[in-house]
C-alpha cells in the first residue's frame, strides 16, 4: 500500500530541494534501490535516510515524535541538533540525547548547558546533575562490532558459545563510552554517563549482564554446593577482560574508588528510535539506571521509566520501572 508523506518539518529544516524529490518514494521490499540513494546522498545517515525515504507505517509517528521533542527541547539540545543529527554518523548519538531530554524532564527541570559542560543539567531539587551522552559506533573498531546473524536465503542462523564471548564487543563498547567520558566534566557535583550500545545489526544483548560485568566485575548466576551438601545461588567473579589479541585489564569500575566522582549510569543497547513511547526497546530492556555505591555526589532520585540495577558489598538486586513511558510531548 502507498503511503502518503507529505512535505514534513525534517525536510523544511534540512532545505535540501533533492532530498525532498525522494521523500516516501521506497516501499519496504525495495532494499536495491534505497542502496542506490544511500550512494546519491553520503552526507545522511542511513538512519535518516530510512526516515525520509521509506514508506512505512511508523515513520510519519517517528517524524511527528522528532518534530515535537525539538520543538519542546531545542534550548536544551546543541544548536543545530537536526543538521547534525542527518549526518552521517551522527544519528544515533543525537536522537538519544533527544529522547533522553524526554526520559529526564519526569525527574527533574532540564537547564541549558554551558559552553564547556557535560549535555545535559538536571535540576531535581536544587541538585544539579550533570548528564552526558554518548553512543559509541560500532563502525570504528571491528571488536565492538556486535556478532552478526546471517538471515541469507538458504541459511538457518543458529549461534552458541558461552555468553562471555556473545557480549565481548557490547561490554568493550560500552566501556569505551565509560572511559570517554568519566574524567571531562565538573568534579565538584554528582556526574551520570548515559551510554548507549545500539548496534546496526545484531542480537539482542543481556542489559544486566553487560552492566554487571564491566561496573562490578560480576558474570553469570552460579549454583555452589557447600561441604554440608546444600547449594547457595551467588554471581561468577569476573574481575578481567581483554581485547581480541591483548593483554586483560581489570574491570569493576564501581569497586574502584578511582571512579567515585561519577554518581552512576544510565544505560541501553536499544536503537534510540526503538525507545520512543511504546517503541520495540521497551519490551526487551528499556533504559537501566545503576547508582554508583561509592560515589562523593550521590544522586537521590527517582527515574520511573527506567529499570534499576544495584549493587553493594552487601547486596545485589534488578529493579523493574515503576511505570511504562509516558512521553510529556504532544505528538
Amino acid at each position: 500500500m502507498m503511503i502518503s508523506i507529505p512535505m514534513n518539518f525534517l525536510l523544511e529544516k534540512m532545505k535540501d530541494d533533492n532530498l525532498a524529490k525522494i521523500a516516501g518514494s521506497i516501499d519496504l521490499s525495495n532494499s536495491g534501490l534505497f542502496s542506490e540513494i544511500q550512494k546519491l546522498f553520503p552526507q545522511y545517515d542511513p538512519m535518516f535516510l530510512w526516515l525520509i525515504c521509506y514508506q512505512h507505517e511508523d515513520i510519519p509517528y517517528l517524524q511527528k515524535y522528532i518534530e515535537a521533542n525539538y520543538k519542546q527541547y531545542h534550548q536544551i539540545l546543541d544548536s543545530k541538533i537536526l543538521k547534525i543529527l542527518s549526518q552521517k554518523g551522527r544519528f544515533e548519538s543525537r536522537f538519544w540525547e533527544m529522547i533522553l531530554c524526554d526520559l529526564l524532564s519526569s525527574s527533574g527541570t532540564l537547564n541549558p548547558k554551558s559552553a564547556a559542560g557535560a549535555d545535559f543539567l538536571l535540576d531535581i531539587k536544587g541538585q544539579l546533575v550533570q548528564v552526558e551522552a554518548i553512543a559509541p559506533d560500532e563502525a570504528t573498531e571491528e571488536e565492538l562490532r556486535a556478532i552478526r546473524p546471517d538471515y541469507s536465503s538458504g541459511n538457518f542462523f543458529s549461534i552458541g558459545g558461552a555468553i562471555h564471548d556473545m557480549e565481548l564487543p557490547i561490554v568493550l563498547r560500552a566501556i569505551k563510552g565509560f572511559n570517554d567520558k568519566e574524567c571531562k566534566y565538573r568534579t565538584d557535583r554528582p556526574f551520570l554517563i548515559a551510554i548507549n550500545t545500539s548496534k546496526a545489526v545484531g542480537l539482542v544483548s543481556r542489559d544486566d549482564y553487560v552492566l554487571r560485568r564491566f561496573l562490578f566485575g560480576l558474570g553469570n548466576w552460579q549454583l555452589t554446593r557447600m561441604s554440608n551438601g546444600e547449594y547457595f545461588k551467588h554471581l561468577e567473579q569476573v574481575r578481567y577482560l581483554s581485547k581480541p589479541g591483548e593483554s586483560s585489564f581489570e574491570v569493576g569500575f564501581f569497586r574502584n574508588p578511582k571512579y567515585q566522582h561519577v554518581s552512576g549510569v544510565i544505560y541501553t543497547s536499544q536503537s534510540s528510535r526503538g525507545l520512543v513511547p511504546d517503541g520495540s526497546g521497551w519490551s526487551n530492556y528499556g533504559v537501566t539506571y545503576v547508582p554508583n555505591p561509592l560515589a562523593l555526589h550521590k544522586v537521590e532520585i527517582n527515574f520511573p521509566y527506567f529499570r534499576r540495577l544495584e549493587c553493594t558489598a552487601d547486596r545485589y538486586q534488578e529493579i523493574d520501572a515503576e511505570r511504562k513511558f509516558v512521553s510529556a510531548l504532544n505528538v
